[in-house]
């Protein structure tokens, strides 16, 4: 058993709130991408703008335990929108477009995050009926999955909530992973290895195969996961912006693979409607972009 305690990756305490991400276990590390933990219950209720939550575009799955309180989608890229989360679990699909929440209240989380390849592989779920989609879990997992999480809703601590995901995860990910996983590699960094290796291990024999292949385990097209993928790289950029007094733009530019800095600039705003300068100044000063300051 775990400590009472997780191991935090990245930690944000902002006034008496709470978020982490933590890691699995390395022998998971090809299937289960990060735990995060998000609390508002030990200070007084937040002003409804810091209720909000940013999520940016992202390729993986997660399943997020409610432990106290509400949520509600309110935008999807520019739109406005009115849904009710199905609390307390939800399974949420890779998303295409950054996304807005609310909290009606104060609220408590444990959020799983999957690579969606992995989750294909353990469950059969063909990832792309998911995109752009927030389910109850119960209406996609079967019993053993839904015991499962019934058992981590219960929990007494985070550290037990992990346990219990490993303990039912690691035999059937030792039983389904394939022997190769080019794809779960490129998506902790290399999109070059991916095609190369899927190409020698004769994964596809085709482009229209690779589409193929690649939208039912990720969800997504070939060319929009790798956007995604430059994408997470530009967030996790404009963190580490914060913690450095001597980056520029043209660095981060330069660091994620775009041409210039105007490239940068164009392709933040496409995908957060933000110029990367109201980007930083939102993640430095916001509570609702909390996990921009925490994602890595």
């Amino acid at each position: 058993m775990r400590s009472s305690q997780p191991a935090s990756l990245n930690l944000h305490h902002a006034g008496g709130t709470h978020a982490a991400v933590h890691a699995p276990r390395l022998s998971l590390g090809s299937c289960i991408r990060a735990y995060i933990t998000r609390s508002t219950r030990d200070v007084a209720l937040l002003p409804a703008n810091s209720r909000l939550n940013h999520f940016p575009p992202s390729s993986v799955c997660t399943i997020s335990w409610y432990l106290h309180g509400e949520a509600e989608l309110i935008q999807i890229g520019d739109k406005a929108v009115a849904q009710v989360l199905p609390v307390p679990i939800i399974f949420n699909g890779p998303r295409t477009e950054a996304v807005v929440s609310y909290n009606p209240g104060q609220v408590e989380v444990f959020t799983l995050v999957l690579l969606p390849e992995a989750l294909h592989a353990l469950t059969g779920l063909n990832i792309a009926e998911f995109t752009d989609r927030s389910l109850a879990f119960a209406q996609v997992f079967d019993t053993e999955w839904q015991a499962m999480a019934q058992a981590v809703l219960n929990a007494s601590g985070h550290a037990e909530r992990i346990a219990l995901i490993e303990e039912f995860i690691e035999p059937r990910w030792a039983a389904a992973r394939p022997h190769s996983n080019p794809l779960a590699d490129w998506m902790r960094g290399s999109f070059e290895s991916m095609a190369v290796r899927m190409a020698a291990s004769h994964w596809v024999r085709s482009g229209r195969q690779l589409e193929r292949q690649v939208k039912m385990w990720s969800g997504l097209s070939y060319q929009r996961l790798w956007g995604l993928r430059r994408a997470e790289n530009r967030f996790i950029a404009v963190r580490e912006m914060l913690r450095s007094s001597d980056s520029s733009w043209a660095d981060v530019a330069a660091t994620t693979g775009h041409a210039d800095q105007a490239h940068f600039c164009r392709e933040t705003r496409k995908i957060t409607g933000l110029s990367p300068k109201e980007l930083k100044r939102r993640v430095m000063e916001e509570e609702s972009y909390w996990l921009y300051r925490i994602w890595s």
